[in-house]
C-alpha cells in the first residue's frame, strides 16, 4: 500500500537541511513538477517537497512536522496545499503560493502570506479565440447566482470591447445549469467556461461537452484539464513562469526581509495556448496549419486515446 504522504528531499548536510524549502503540493500531478523544477533552480536553495494527494489527514500530519521543525519558508502549490500552509502553519513561517484560483475565497491570506496567482486576463483569452474560430460573434456565459469573483465583471466587459454579443445567465442549481445551458446553444457561436464550482462539476462538463459538440458550438475554457477533456482551448499560465515567479517573491522575504502580506500577488506574465484537435473537429472548425505555431499545447480528447 502506497502512503498517503510522500517526500522527496536530497541527502544534505545539517546545515543545509536548516536552509530546505518545504514544498508542498496538492496532489502528485504532472502540472507540478515544471513549477517545483523552475522553482528550485531560481530560489538557490534546498527543497523538500511533501505530496498531499488531496488528503487532509496527511496535510494535517505534514503541517504538525512543520511546526515541530519549521523550514525557512513554504511554497505551496494548488488551493489544498495553500489553504494547509496559510491555516495550519504558525504566521512566522513566510507562505508564498502559486497555482490558485481565488484565493481569498479560500481564506488564504495572512501576514505571512503572499503568491502568484493563476489569472489569465480575458483579453488574452479572446484573441485566441479569435485567431482559431474567427466566425464566433455570440459569446454564451454560465454562472451561478453567488459568483461574485471580480473577474467575471471584467470578463464580460472584454467581450463586450472585443465586439462580442455575449450573453449571461445565472443558475441556481445543476438542474438549472442543464436547462439554461440547452437554451443557451440555440443562441450563441459559443461557451466561454469562467471558474464557478456550481457550473463547473464533471456531470455538468459531461452533458454541457455532448450538448455543445451536437451544437457544433465550441467550449472555450479556463484550465488545461478541461481542455483534456473536450473544450477548445485555454490559454493558461505557463508552468515554468509560475515557478520563478513565486522563487522572485520568496527572495525577497528571505533575502531581503519584506514581510509576505505587504507583497501583492502577482500574475505570471508569460502565457500558453492548449488546443483540443479533437474539439476543433467537433465543432467544425477549420484551423489553417500556420495558426498552429501559436500553440504551445495539442491535446486529443481523454476518452478518443
Amino acid at each position: 500500500m502506497i502512503s498517503a504522504l510522500v517526500c522527496l528531499t536530497l541527502a544534505l548536510p545539517a546545515a543545509q537541511a536548516a536552509d530546505t524549502i518545504a514544498v508542498l503540493r496538492s496532489d502528485d500531478l504532472p502540472a507540478y513538477e515544471a513549477p517545483v523544477e523552475a522553482f528550485t533552480r531560481a530560489i538557490g536553495r534546498p527543497v523538500r517537497v511533501y505530496d498531499l494527494y488531496g488528503d487532509k489527514a496527511a496535510a494535517l500530519r505534514v503541517a504538525a512536522e512543520l511546526k515541530a521543525d519549521p523550514p525557512p519558508a513554504v511554497l505551496a502549490l494548488g488551493t489544498k496545499a495553500a489553504w494547509t500552509a496559510a491555516r495550519e502553519l504558525p504566521s512566522t513561517i513566510p507562505v508564498v503560493y502559486a497555482m490558485v484560483r481565488e484565493p481569498e475565497r479560500y481564506g488564504i491570506d495572512g501576514i505571512h502570506v503572499t503568491g502568484v496567482r493563476m489569472e489569465v486576463p480575458p483579453e488574452l483569452v479572446l484573441a485566441q479565440l479569435r485567431l482559431f474560430a474567427p466566425d464566433v460573434n455570440r459569446l454564451g456565459i454560465l454562472l451561478s447566482a453567488q459568483n461574485s469573483d471580480p473577474f467575471v465583471g471584467q470578463a464580460i466587459q472584454a467581450a463586450k470591447a472585443a465586439g462580442y454579443t455575449v450573453t449571461a445567465r445565472r443558475v441556481t442549481s445543476a438542474r438549472d445549469v442543464q436547462r439554461q445551458s440547452t437554451a443557451m446553444l440555440q443562441e450563441v457561436d459559443a461557451i466561454w467556461l469562467l471558474p464557478d464550482p456550481l457550473v463547473i462539476t464533471p456531470a455538468n462538463f459531461h452533458s454541457l461537452r455532448g450538448q455543445a459538440a451536437r451544437a457544433r458550438v465550441p467550449l472555450v475554457s479556463y484550465t488545461e484539464s478541461l481542455v483534456e477533456a473536450g473544450a477548445l482551448l485555454c490559454v493558461a499560465p505557463d508552468r515554468d513562469e509560475i515557478g520563478l515567479r513565486a522563487a522572485a517573491r520568496m527572495k525577497l522575504v528571505l533575502d531581503e526581509g519584506a514581510t509576505p502580506g505587504s507583497l501583492p500577488p502577482v500574475v505570471p506574465e508569460a502565457t500558453r495556448v492548449v488546443l483540443n484537435r479533437d474539439a476543433a473537429d467537433a465543432a467544425g472548425l477549420v484551423i489553417d496549419p500556420a495558426l498552429m505555431d501559436f500553440v504551445d499545447e495539442v491535446l486529443r480528447q481523454a476518452s478518443q486515446r
